[in-house]
């Protein structure tokens, strides 16, 4: 019996020259993203809520020789979403891979959240999610082959932060509709999976105090926080053929905190660790 993937084959499977990337997002983290697979050839959707952060990522992809189209997007909006979907499946001819990387995350204590705060929270990352992995899901499916990433968090495993509960409980409700939408799509060719980050240096990380981020570093045990840039393997390896027996699965991209022993015996007998 041939094996599934021939091992000659190992170069190609990472190759996305000419997949129809759609990107929902266009945020900090979404800009390196979309700059990434630009930087590989793929043709590019960019969809989000502001026409400002789209003309920002326009202007980050001009030059690149591949073909970009932009689209005003409100992911709460179910008929919207379906909408603008259906539109960019009609200006391309398809969608490939999906990137779901749209999200807010307001702040406060656990027992006295804002209402309102706590319902856009969810609408947006968790039900937005659903809305858009399912309009692109049908169209993948119909196609045969496709590849859908919801950008999730550590803070879907853990209370990552006391201060973030809504934010906390739209990434674990992600983690969940992530496992359920695969199973549906499992038979069709196409694969729903998530990744989950630590503290990342973007825009939205601005609302924390001046030495926020210098402390999360010290509990990483690889002593930084993360940049976008180090979850660009991990994205590409979903995106590809070389995940294809892949889904359902949440991968933790964290610096190795998730499996940081936070209890360090220092007495005498304690020998240093020699390189």
């Amino acid at each position: 019996m041939e094996p599934v993937i021939p091992s000659t084959k190992i170069p190609e499977l990472f190759n996305v020259s000419g997949k129809v990337v759609l990107i929902v997002g266009a945020g900090g983290m979404g800009r390196v993203i979309a700059r990434a697979f630009a930087d590989n050839g793929a043709r590019m959707a960019i969809a989000t809520r502001s026409q400002s952060s789209l003309d920002i990522t326009k202007e980050l992809l001009d030059g690149y020789d591949v073909e970009q189209r932009y689209y005003i997007m409100h992911v709460e909006n179910k008929a919207e979403v379906e909408d603008v979907v259906s539109r960019i499946n009609e200006d391309f001819g398809r969608i490939d891979v999906l990137i779901f990387t749209a999200a807010i995350a307001p702040l406060g204590p656990s027992l006295d959240f804002d209402e309102k705060d706590f319902r856009d929270t969810m609408e947006i990352n968790f039900m937005g999610s659903v809305f858009v992995n399912a309009a692109c899901g049908r169209i993948m499916a119909k196609n045969g082959w496709g590849r859908i990433i919801n950008i999730n968090s550590i803070d879907g495993f853990t209370v990552n932060c006391v201060d973030d509960l809504p934010y906390s409980a739209s990434k674990a409700a992600m983690m969940a509709s992530t496992r359920h939408l695969a199973v549906d799509l499992a038979t069709y060719g196409v694969t729903v999976n998530g990744i989950a980050p630590v503290w990342i240096w973007t825009p939205m990380m601005e609302r924390r105090p001046k030495d926020y981020m210098v402390q999360a570093a010290a509990s990483i045990p690889m002593g930084r926080v993360s940049y976008s840039e180090d979850y660009l393997g991990m994205i590409f390896f979903l995106a590809s053929d070389a995940s294809a027996y892949v889904t359902g699965q949440t991968f933790l991209v964290d610096g190795g905190r998730d499996a940081y022993r936070s209890f360090h015996y220092e007495g005498e007998e304690q020998k240093p660790v020699v390189f």
